[in-house]
């Protein structure tokens, strides 16, 4: 592992992101749940792609609840604008590091935010996915966390798993 000048994120160095077949993680895909969550996810990205020169592709997961008997339509808990914002602060974030990268909000039902995940990773032909993961509460175990290890355990690409720092 290369350490990189920022304290807690390291790298592999850069030999060390070639593939048995000659290829390399060029194709970095960051699901991001929220900027201030997924800033660590980023910043990993963006050096990785520093270091082999691919393109990044940012997906927001904006999710919803079906809707429930005689209540309506779905339940989104943040607008299409709210999501919006939080793709376009990072891609601003990545942009402002000349990245190259694109981004995209896609909408899928709570359980399936994984899914949403995989398949925008399949569809782009990511060689390599870097996944915020949050620590497990005690008492609750929130949906994000059943989401990474859905998206571990199906990934069609390796993953590099980020730990959020500590408030």
């Amino acid at each position: 592992m290369g350490q990189l000048t920022r304290p807690g994120i390291s790298i592999p160095v850069s030999d060390m992101l070639t593939d048995d077949w000659g290829g390399s993680f060029r194709r970095v895909l960051v699901p991001v749940d929220s900027f201030e969550a997924s800033i660590k996810a980023l910043n990993v990205a963006v050096h990785l792609s520093e270091g082999t020169g691919g393109p990044l592709r940012l997906v927001h997961v904006r999710m919803w609840d079906p809707p429930v008997p005689r209540g309506g339509g779905r339940f989104y808990p943040e607008s299409s604008e709210e999501a919006t914002i939080v793709l376009d602060n990072a891609m601003r974030y990545v942009w402002a590091r000349n990245v190259e990268a694109t981004g995209i909000v896609v909408e899928a039902e709570r359980s399936r935010m994984a899914a949403a995940i995989l398949t925008s990773a399949s569809q782009w032909n990511a060689e390599v996915i870097v996944l915020t993961a949050r620590p497990r509460r005690f008492i609750t175990v929130s949906v994000w966390d059943k989401a990474t290890r859905q998206v571990m355990q199906a990934a069609p690409c390796p993953l590099l798993i980020v730990y959020p720092g500590q408030p």
